[in-house]
């Protein structure tokens, strides 16, 4: 099947036979359809909509609506997608990495990449019947301490398996990365320092200015073993959250999987979800609480100290993603602003209340 570009190049006779691959019975076919933009005032980086599905024939098991995605069109973020591949990465996580896991993540109901061009499509269950995390809003301690559980037990089916390199070759290490974050970076910076003008503190602009020369000696200790499978960017943004049942957490948005040491995943989310003032009163316990539970999941070679340090070292990795990412995104509307100022300003909380200058 032709993969499309854009929105545009989807129509009836395409999602019919694109479900057909996983969904459709004989003879049901999509008869017509409406799309609704998704993400809007998110900042997200790709072209997101969910299709509302009229078929010729009713049956209860089959969706209303799904989630389609196509890489963004954006010239910035088209170069970044096709240097990391990170599409390729989250239609091959859905298709091999998902349905081994025991992490919560949406079906996927057709998935298709263009080798030539890095073209891709992916059709995913619509889970807006789920309450949606958010970043700026924040959310409760028990959601935060249910994202924690939820991540570490992931991380520990797959703590230093054969399979990481066996079976997901394609997925790579952080230090597999690190010369495309080196290239990338000093044009990065400048471009984030000039969107986040006026709104950096001068302390994380000087840790702006000196870890460039330290990329990958910080992704070379984040791959050291022992290593598992990082989502990349675990954040309330890119998790639903089902408050009926225990606050349970699924997880969406794959496409920055890496392998590495999964103390990245927790530092990113719980920079994000908790304001400076939280974070230092709390986030002894939650580590606490992803260690233990890594220990309840029979992980018994990663000394709690350890995991702390690489706690300590993971957010100056997440500012160099920030860097990378960041400068390519849109932040001129009211959310993405208030988002903006939040990062930086937890960023830099967190780097010196951490003093994780020390790494560099």
């Amino acid at each position: 099947m032709e993969i499309p570009r854009t929105f545009d190049d989807i129509d009836s006779n395409w999602l019919t036979e694109a479900l057909n691959t996983n969904l459709l019975r004989d003879g049901v076919y999509v008869k017509s359809h409406s799309i609704e933009p998704v993400g809007i005032g998110k900042g997200f980086m790709n072209q997101i909509a969910r299709y509302r599905l009229n078929y010729n024939k009713n049956f209860d098991e089959l969706p209303d609506t799904v989630i389609i995605k196509l890489p963004s069109r954006e010239g910035g973020l088209m170069n970044i997608t096709r240097k990391l591949g990170d599409n390729i990465r989250e239609i091959l996580f859905y298709e091999s990495v998902a349905p081994l896991s025991n992490i919560k993540a949406p079906n996927n109901y057709y998935s298709s990449v263009d080798w030539g061009t890095s073209d891709s499509v992916l059709i995913l269950e619509d889970l807006s019947n789920l309450t949606h995390g958010d970043s700026v809003k924040g959310c409760s301690l028990s959601q935060i301490q249910e994202a924690v559980r939820t991540i570490a037990k992931f991380q520990a089916k797959w703590w230093n398996s054969q399979q990481l390199d066996q079976v997901f070759s394609w997925m790579p290490s952080k230090l597999e990365e690190s010369d495309i974050y080196q290239e990338l970076y000093a044009e990065s910076w400048k471009m984030f320092g000039n969107k986040a003008q006026g709104l950096m503190p001068t302390s994380l602009k000087d840790i702006g200015s000196r870890v460039e020369y330290h990329i990958a000696n910080i992704k070379s200790k984040l791959t050291a073993s022992p290593t598992t499978i990082n989502h990349g960017d675990y954040r309330l943004d890119n998790c639903f959250i089902d408050t009926e049942a225990r606050d349970q957490i699924t997880v969406f948005d794959w496409e920055f999987c890496v392998k590495g040491r999964g103390t990245y995943d927790v530092a990113t989310f719980l920079c994000e979800a908790l304001t400076p003032y939280q974070r230092s009163n709390q986030e002894r316990e939650l580590i606490r609480i992803y260690h233990s539970t890594l220990l309840e999941n029979n992980i018994t070679d990663y000394p709690f100290a350890d995991c702390f340090i690489d706690y300590r070292l993971s957010m100056l990795e997440i500012f160099v993603f920030w860097v990378i990412v960041g400068a390519q995104c849109d932040f001129e509307g009211v959310r993405e602003r208030r988002y903006l100022i939040n990062s930086v300003n937890r960023l830099d909380a967190a780097i010196k209340s951490l003093k994780c200058s020390e790494f560099i």
